[in-house]
């Protein structure tokens, strides 16, 4: 059996959409757990609406938490042999679990991985990396999921195995803001020997943000203590593989870049704020400038950071104006 663990917490919008998705698999040995975090938009009606419906649901309500405390309740309640972690706003192809199962076979892997689609704008983007089926092994996929045109480190397109993660006593660390599945990936992946990966895309990631791009979000103290979990990775990869600790100290430094345009874009007036996350863009430059992850120009883009942030987000505004303004005339979404 397959325990596919769904995390609710106001995503009313696209929850019936990913929910009717999850009930039409092909494959039939499953069960669908579903947390509500405490949700107050409505989602906790549509779940109940849900769990009526189909004898697969099983639903538990909750107060706020946070993401990985939901998620690790429902690790604690699977009655499955495996275990899956999709999003409730992105919806699934019905073989999703399907062909998740027949791959993790196929190899004989303690994990398998599929392909998916990047879904914005009413647009579906294949994302394939490798373009190919293959079977890795521990020391490969450490490195191909740090790499965020590979298969990243999401949850909801890995099938883990229950019994290692019983064994290890594995959990999502609720102590972290950001990046909580790479933690989870990270640690599940050392007690593996096999992983098996399939390219086709039977998962539909949705970036819709209703206008919202990544750019204009606003930095929140929850995503700066989640940089935290990139040293965390970073520390624990430091013995066994000083490749991918390269790796995340390169990440932590271009996201401190990001991060250093969302707080002048949030107009926050925080200096303490700035100077912690210029520390980190000056601590960390070395390894992004040695990086084969981000191209020439973005390193020079991270070179101006460091010497004016301020001139950095001026910049960049001005070429997203200039973007968005072009993207108007030709009429392209």
């Amino acid at each position: 059996m397959i325990t596919v663990v769904v995390s609710v917490y106001n995503t009313g919008k696209y929850l019936e959409k990913s929910i009717t998705s999850l009930l039409s698999q092909t494959y039939q040995d499953y069960e669908i757990i579903l947390i509500d975090d405490g949700s107050t938009d409505g989602s906790q009606d549509t779940c109940d609406t849900q769990a009526a419906r189909s004898p697969k649901i099983r639903l538990f309500h909750k107060e706020n938490g946070g993401l990985s405390s939901a998620r690790n309740m429902g690790i604690e309640n699977a009655r499955g042999d495996y275990i899956i972690f999709p999003d409730p706003d992105d919806w699934v192809a019905e073989n999703y679990l399907e062909q998740l199962l027949a791959i993790r076979n196929k190899h004989d892997a303690d994990l398998s991985i599929c392909g998916h689609f990047f879904h914005e704008n009413g647009r579906d983007t294949v994302w394939n990396a490798p373009a190919v089926e293959c079977e890795l092994s521990r020391e490969e996929a450490l490195e191909l999921l740090m790499r965020p045109e590979s298969f990243c480190g999401y949850v909801w397109n890995k099938l883990f195995d229950m019994n290692v993660i019983r064994e290890n006593e594995l959990r999502f660390d609720t102590s972290l803001g950001m990046a909580q599945d790479l933690h989870f990936c990270y640690r599940y992946f050392q007690f593996c020997e096999r992983i098996a990966y399939d390219p086709a895309p039977v998962l539909f990631y949705n970036r819709d943000t209703d206008g919202v791009t990544t750019y204009d979000h606003p930095l929140t103290q929850r995503k700066i203590t989640g940089l935290q979990t990139y040293l965390k990775i970073a520390e624990l990869a430091h013995d066994k593989y000083p490749k991918v600790e390269r790796m995340e100290y390169a990440i932590l430094c271009d996201t401190a870049l990001q991060y250093i345009y969302f707080y002048y874009n949030s107009r926050m007036n925080e200096p303490e704020t700035l100077k912690l996350l210029r520390g980190y863009l000056d601590k960390y430059m070395p390894y992004m400038q040695e990086s084969d992850m981000f191209s020439g120009n973005r390193k020079k883009i991270a070179r101006l950071a460091q010497k004016s942030p301020r001139a950095y987000f001026l910049m960049f505004q001005s070429k997203r104006k200039s973007y968005d303004l072009a993207r108007k005339i030709t009429g392209k979404k």
